[in-house]
């Protein structure tokens, strides 16, 4: 069973970094998921022009998402091109991050166990004609329900993201748009009113139906700032410092073995001789 490793630079902590675990599971391996995420993802960000400006606040919101809500790795992109379709003001975001915020742990399972599964697409069936040449005796077969051959972790957990964006936006602007529209706007037809739908409702049980607390000064304040933070680049790596030309002087000088001197070894043997002699006198 593989566990989690850490890397760490003993010279600098601002670049520890964390290898994702995720526990094995006894449950089967999940079936295949309908449609690939980076099909999802080109579909939603290719041929956009996406605002540097929202590269912040997107990767704050999707540091904010549950860890236990998907295996599925969400995209920064993805919800930069939310952000950019919807242009909503910074105050509209920030509080949608400190709605993300202030989940608990309970979400990621409620919102597992809630969320409808069915695809924003449904393949068309076989027509009658077809139907019709298939052999005499051979019954046609039957496809399988859409909701057994999908898994939780198949749609993508920006979707999250976007309901919590929706709920900012009812809050302050408009309580009477409906689900399609950001469906529509925002999502561009990555999921379903019903799966939106879910979202939101499983997000405001969890708060408890109280946005209003959330909606502060100080609160806001402090989501506007780690969005900033946010977007800002690491530092560039130090280099090892080399040791200083004393301390190898001094090294070298500890490394020199002790001699004796010249005049000592050659008349060593003379000079205790003629000490004993005077000692006799």
């Amino acid at each position: 069973m593989r566990r989690s490793t850490r890397f760490q630079d003993e010279d600098d902590e601002s670049y520890d970094s964390y290898v994702t675990y995720r526990p094995l599971s006894r449950l089967p391996t999940p079936p295949s998921c309908w449609k690939d995420s980076s099909a999802d993802f080109c579909h939603a960000v290719e041929g956009e022009q996406l605002k540097p400006s929202l590269l912040g606040p997107a990767t704050h919101l999707v540091n904010l998402i549950p860890v236990g809500a998907s295996l599925a790795t969400p995209s920064v992109p993805l919800v930069q091109a939310i952000l950019t379709r919807a242009s909503l003001p910074l105050e509209t975001i920030a509080l949608a991050v400190c709605i993300l915020d202030s989940l608990d742990s309970k979400f990621a399972l409620n919102w597992r166990l809630s969320c409808p599964l069915q695809p924003p697409t449904t393949p068309t069936s076989p027509s009658p004609t077809t139907l019709s040449y298939s052999k005499r005796h051979t019954l046609p077969a039957t496809p399988p329900s859409e909701s057994s051959s999908l898994h939780i972790d198949c749609i993508n957990p920006i979707l999250i993201v976007l309901a919590a964006l929706a709920i900012s936006v009812k809050f302050v602007e408009d309580p009477a748009l409906s689900s399609t529209y950001f469906i529509t706007k925002f999502g561009n037809h990555m999921w379903t009113s019903d799966q939106l739908n879910a979202t939101e409702r499983c997000v405001m049980e969890n708060l408890n139906y109280r946005i209003m607390p959330l909606y502060s000064e100080d609160l806001l304040a402090e989501a506007m700032v780690d969005m900033q933070l946010a977007a800002r680049p690491l530092p560039p790596r130090r280099s090892p410092m080399a040791p200083s030309s004393g301390l190898s002087r001094q090294h070298e000088v500890q490394a020199q073995p002790q001699t004796t001197p010249s005049w000592a070894r050659c008349h060593g043997s003379s000079a205790s001789v003629s000490v004993s002699s005077g000692l006799q006198y």
